[in-house]
C-alpha cells in the first residue's frame, strides 16, 4: 500500500483518488501491489545471503560456496554456527583475532566476552642428569629466550663425597664452583646470585655470584670437582697417589627454570564459557582448524 499512495499523492485532487471504488485507484493500487511485493522479494533475496539470517535451502547454498555441506539433521542454526567459523577461518588466517572470535561463535558467547589468548605461555621446566667428575652434557631452555635457572647438586654415592663442585658452560665459559665439601644427603641450590646448602646461607662459598643462562641455542655443560686432578690415567699417574674411578661419586644434577614455549599458544577460558560438557572438544576443534601448520594450541580452563 505504500508504493499505492505515494502514486496517488502524484495526481491532481479531481481525478477523485481518495474513491477507493473509483477505476483509477484500482489501477493504480494493482501497480503498487505489484511494486511492494518486488520490494519484498529483493529484501528477500538480500536477506538470504546473510548467514545470520538465510534459512534453509538459502543457508545450504551459501554453504556451498565453502564446499561445507549440511550435516544429516543437522538444525539451523548449528549449521550457521559452522559457517561463521569457516568464513572467519578464509577472512582471518590464524590471526589472535580470527582464533578468539571463532572459539565465541562456536560456543555461542558474545563478540565481547573476556577470552584471553597468550602467546608463548611459561611452563615449568626440569632437568637431571646424573654424572661423575669430567663428564658432560648438552641442555637448553626450550624456550623463546635464554633462561637462568635454579641448580641443585646432591651427592649420590653412598659413603663418597664431592669436593669443590664445578660447573662450566663450556660454550660461553661461564663457571660456577662451590668451595667446599657435600655429603650424600646434602642439597647445594644455587638460585640465581644466591647459594643454599639446606637451610644454610653460603653464597660467600661461591666463586661467582651471577647468574648462570641456559641457552635458548643450547650449549654443552661440564661437571667437576677437586679430584680429578688426581684421577689415575694409565702411563701418567704416579705411584700410590692416584685415585682411580672406583672412589669417585656420582652425582644428580638439576634444572629448574621458567621456559616459554615456543611456537605455542595459551587460551585461558573461564568455566562458565563452556555451555555443554562437549565445549573444550568444540573449542580444541575449532582452534586446530584455524591455527597455522606447526603451532602448538593449549586450551586451559581456569575458574571465572
Amino acid at each position: 500500500m505504500k508504493r499505492t499512495q505515494r502514486i496517488l499523492d502524484r495526481f491532481p485532487s479531481f481525478y477523485k483518488t481518495w474513491d477507493r471504488n473509483s477505476i483509477i485507484f484500482n489501477m493504480v493500487h494493482a501497480l503498487g501491489k505489484r511494486l511492494d511485493e518486488a520490494e519484498k522479494d529483493l529484501y528477500a533475496i538480500m536477506l538470504a545471503h546473510w548467514v545470520d539470517k538465510a534459512s534453509r535451502s538459502d543457508l545450504d547454498q551459501l554453504g556451498d560456496l565453502y564446499n561445507i555441506k549440511r550435516k544429516p539433521d543437522e538444525a539451523d542454526s548449528a549449521y550457521r554456527s559452522r559457517l561463521k567459523r569457516a568464513i572467519m577461518e578464509f577472512k582471518g588466517g590464524g590471526t589472535i583475532n580470527a582464533v578468539l572470535t571463532s572459539v565465541k561463535t562456536a560456543l555461542g558467547l558474545p563478540r565481547d566476552y573476556p577470552l584471553e589468548l597468550i602467546e608463548n605461555p611459561p611452563k615449568e621446566m626440569y632437568g637431571e642428569f646424573k654424572v661423575r667428575t669430567g663428564e658432560t652434557w648438552w641442555l637448553s631452555s626450550s624456550s623463546v629466550l635464554d633462561a637462568a635457572p635454579s641448580i641443585e647438586i646432591n651427592v649420590e654415592t653412598e659413603g663418597l663425597r664431592s669436593t669443590n663442585p664445578t660447573i662450566t658452560d663450556l660454550d660461553t665459559g661461564e663457571v660456577v664452583a662451590f668451595k667446599g665439601t657435600l655429603q650424600k644427603g646434602e642439597v647445594l641450590r644455587i638460585e640465581g646470585e644466591k647459594a643454599l646448602l639446606g637451610d644454610a646461607d653460603v653464597t660467600e662459598r661461591l666463586s661467582k655470584t651471577t647468574a648462570l643462562k641456559l641457552l635458548r641455542k643450547g650449549s654443552t655443560w661440564r661437571y667437576a670437582e677437586a679430584l680429578e686432578k688426581e684421577i689415575g690415567v694409565f702411563d701418567t699417574a704416579a705411584f700410590d697417589s692416584s685415585i682411580f674411578a672406583i672412589g669417585i661419586p656420582t652425582v644428580n644434577i638439576g634444572f629448574k627454570w621458567v621456559a616459554y614455549q615456543p611456537a605455542t599458544f595459551e587460551i585461558r577460558m573461564p568455566k562458565d564459557a563452556l555451555p555443554t560438557k562437549g565445549s573444550i572438544a568444540l573449542a580444541q576443534e575449532v582452534v586446530e582448524s584455524i591455527k597455522a601448520a606447526g603451532v602448538r594450541a593449549i586450551i586451559n580452563v581456569v575458574e571465572g
